[in-house]
């Protein structure tokens, strides 16, 4: 079990291509782990789930592809799942923050059997930037939830949300932010 757990943690930081490996993950020795996507039938339950379970506009388009190289040696595909849009297809009564959105997919794909283990909450991340990352496990499968939210590309932001070059995205007006959610789903 030490084996796998070193390995799936390997995995999700590759998962995560927005940031480096963190720092202790680059002196793990290279595993040559061989991940598959989950099957079409299988990454269409998910996507099901998702679409079905959370208050947006949006639905998930389903892609497929390779793993780009990496130091840890891991090769395969996965199943991706992804989502982008403003504040006003993603905002309303259920969903306000960073912390809503999370609860509502983690509460939908929950919903649907998967589930948090104590390795999977060793992928927990949550930056001040606007990045939330978590993982849930089921069936030797793996979803890998990345949730970031940001302002809409060429907004300028005005004195009342900036205070000494910090954005307050909670201060902007939905259509003033972008979502961007992807699941990354993989059998071991």
């Amino acid at each position: 079990m030490r084996g796998l757990q070193i390995s799936v943690l390997a995995l999700v930081a590759v998962l995560l291509l927005a940031a480096p490996p963190v720092g202790a993950l680059r002196v793990l020795p290279a595993t040559a782990q061989e991940v598959k996507p989950l099957p079409a039938s299988e990454c269409n339950d998910v996507r099901t789930a998702l679409e079905d379970g959370l208050p947006i506009g949006p639905g998930f388009r389903r892609m497929e592809f390779e793993f780009p190289p990496n130091q840890m040696g891991i090769k395969g595909r996965i199943c991706r799942l992804l989502t982008v849009g403003s504040g006003a297809h993603f905002e309303g009564p259920k969903i306000r923050t960073l912390v809503d959105m999370h609860a509502n997919i983690k509460a939908a794909l929950t919903l649907a059997g998967w589930r948090e283990t104590k390795e999977t909450k060793r992928f927990a991340e949550r930056s001040v930037a606007g990045r939330d990352v978590f993982a849930l496990y089921r069936n030797n499968a793996i979803c890998v939830s990345t949730i970031l939210i940001g302002m809409t590309p060429g907004y300028e932001p005005t004195t009342d949300v900036k205070e000494l070059d910090k954005i307050y995205l909670g201060a902007l007006n939905p259509f003033e932010r972008e979502w961007w959610i992807a699941v990354d789903c993989f059998h071991l």
